[in-house]
């Protein structure tokens, strides 16, 4: 420590007696303000032990001056020219302690013990801060949204959080945490928060869905635990969306209905083929059984591909709509135009080329056109043909998986499309064309 007096036989009195009350102590006089402050510039010093009236300089001045260059230094005024006004005075400047000289040995005790508490005080906030900084860090770098809430209103969120939620974090402090739950789990979700706080073990991890800030409701992780924030009882969780999960398994019970269904007709007919020919042995039904299997092998393929489809998309790469769609245009006897002012997307560039193959089979398919044209629209991209358009009452139905108007065809075509834009999150719509055709519109594709 630095103590700064301007009689220097008090400043070595002062030294003998500090270090001879504790090891700890290392005293280094000094008479001239100035020359403190380039000590502290030079060496590692843990408090300023400083007179209030040091030559040259008032000591509050001086004060003011350390705490320029090291603003949590431990600063304590010792002073023969005490009183209350000139206490007060510290006190207000920020002094650490204030001490007044006295007569006597007795009062180097105290003076000791007055500076160890104060160097271990500030040591002790550093490491608190240290680790409260460490901590903040590892939330904000959480992939889970971290929030603490307390008497049911949000307290702290992190970035991710925000994120999962839609919200931004000045509107999140103070919410009702309720808001966020969907009305139809809010209830449920209050109880599991009413047994914890009553000292009860209801499950620290579930599921509920939330509602966003645009209004769209995903599922979510939800860890909710006690804890004390700002030394007060409160609640610490971490969320994390499982929206993408629930599309899986809803996509894969989907997925099993489709094949139970779709190969149950042609296993069937192998079947009652079979025993014909076993009975028979008519040739003719060994060609129905060809037939049969080359239908397997086509349901089988395109299962694939929906399977495929509906995978969430973990890794996108920025992709030009425009040149994607000239490359799938090159399976297509179709001529396909292009207009200007397609968008550069986030996307899967394969899955985005199949999704404008299988719009291109659609038209090639079912409408007597020589032509299809991919143009933008506000907030995506659309393959506008001008067939004989779609009834608004079938416009829906067009995107289940095996629907079809034509029984030589699986049906899987357009359902491959709904599938691919909902494993990049975005929505695929069926619309009529101002010619009267068809308009297969996917939106939401978030532009970059």
């Amino acid at each position: 420590m630095v103590h700064v007096d301007s009689d220097p036989d008090f400043l070595e009195v002062v030294a003998e007696h500090l270090e001879s009350e504790n090891e700890a102590l290392a005293v280094e006089g000094e008479t001239d303000p100035q020359a403190a402050l380039d000590r502290l510039d030079r060496t590692s010093v843990d408090c300023v032990l400083s007179d209030h009236r040091p030559a040259g300089i008032d000591g509050l001045d001086f004060l003011e001056r350390v705490r320029e260059r090291h603003p949590e230094m431990p600063f304590v005024l010792y002073t023969s020219h005490g009183s209350e006004e000139i206490a007060s005075e510290a006190i207000s400047a920020g002094v650490t302690e204030y001490m007044q000289k006295e007569t006597g040995t007795d009062q180097y005790a105290v003076l000791a013990n007055t500076i160890t508490n104060a160097v271990e005080h500030t040591r002790t906030e550093a490491a608190l801060q240290e680790s409260q900084q460490r901590y903040r860090t590892v939330v904000e770098q959480s992939h889970d949204g971290i929030f603490i809430y307390r008497d049911g209103t949000f307290e702290f969120v992190n970035e991710r959080f925000c994120a999962i939620t839609g919200y931004e974090e000045d509107t999140l402090i103070g919410m009702d945490v309720f808001e966020l739950i969907h009305p139809d789990d809010r209830d449920r979700v209050r109880e599991i928060s009413r047994r914890r706080q009553s000292g009860e073990a209801p499950p620290q991890q579930y599921e509920a869905r939330i509602v966003t800030a645009d209004g769209e409701t995903r599922e979510a992780s939800l860890s909710v635990r006690s804890t004390t924030y700002d030394g007060e009882p409160a609640e610490i969780g971490s969320i994390r969306d499982v929206t993408d999960r629930y599309r899986s398994a809803e996509r894969l019970d989907e997925f099993a209905s489709i094949v139970s269904h779709d190969l149950r007709n042609p296993l069937n007919v192998l079947s009652g083929r079979l025993d014909l020919a076993r009975e028979t042995g008519d040739e003719t039904h060994f060609d129905a059984l060809e037939r049969s299997i080359d239908k397997m092998e086509t349901l089988l393929e395109e299962m694939r591909d929906l399977a495929r489809a509906g995978l969430p998309v973990r890794e996108p790469a920025v992709v030009d709509v425009e040149s994607t769609a000239r490359e799938a245009a090159e399976t297509t006897d179709l001529t396909v135009t292009t207009e200007a002012g397609l968008p550069t997307i986030e996307a899967d560039r394969d899955r985005l080329e199949g999704a404008l193959v299988e719009c291109f089979e659609n038209v090639a398919v079912h409408t007597d056109c020589d032509s299809v044209r991919v143009r933008p629209t506000e907030d995506g991209f659309a393959v506008v043909d001008d067939g004989p358009g779609i009834e608004a009452s079938e416009r829906d139905r067009v995107f289940e998986a095996g629907y079809t108007t034509d029984t030589d065809r699986t049906g899987f075509g357009l359902a491959i499309v709904e599938w691919i834009a909902d494993a990049h999150g975005w929505s695929v719509a069926a619309e009529a064309s101002s010619s009267g055709g068809t308009r297969i519109v996917i939106s939401d594709v978030g532009r970059t």
